[in-house]
């Protein structure tokens, strides 16, 4: 599992040339923790995070998940709220009950909203995310976060 967490990281922080914003925040939720997106341009990202589960299977949780953003725009009477979407996947170490010991792993399929404030360079959302877990039991799981970014 130790190597399987620094291949994720060298993936997320190394494996893209970012043609577009990148940012690095926190989300709270479930999961909580460390969260990242890597933009490839304009309409598309890497996210990923690397944080706590509490619901369901907990543990330790990572996922990455490309991203179509700004999917959808919304008027505001600032800059507008965008709407994105992704498909991607999700581990979770379990730590608790009867699959102690055990590793969850499936597809996640995000929706979300994005509004980005230009000064400071932050980005604030929000996401509900359907995961499929195919192992070590088939179970569908329900992720929700809200979060903060800074944007580099």
């Amino acid at each position: 599992m130790k190597y399987f967490a620094a291949a994720f990281l060298i993936f997320l922080g190394f494996g893209f040339q970012a043609k577009a914003d990148n940012a690095v925040g926190a989300v709270l939720g479930d999961p909580s923790g460390l969260s990242a997106r890597f933009g490839l341009d304009s309409f598309h990202s890497i996210e990923g995070a690397l944080a706590y589960s509490v619901s369901g299977y907990k543990g330790f949780h990572m996922h990455a998940t490309y991203l179509w953003d700004r999917a959808r725009t919304f008027k505001t009477s600032g800059d507008p709220l965008y709407m994105y979407y992704g498909l991607g996947a999700r581990f979770i170490s379990i730590n608790d009950g009867k699959y102690d010991g055990d590793v969850a792993i499936g597809p996640r399929a995000p929706l979300g909203l994005i509004y980005y404030f230009e000064n400071p360079d932050l980005e604030v959302f929000g996401e509900l995310s359907v995961a499929l877990d195919v192992a070590p039991r088939t179970d569908v799981d329900l992720d929700v976060g809200i979060g903060v970014r800074v944007r580099f």
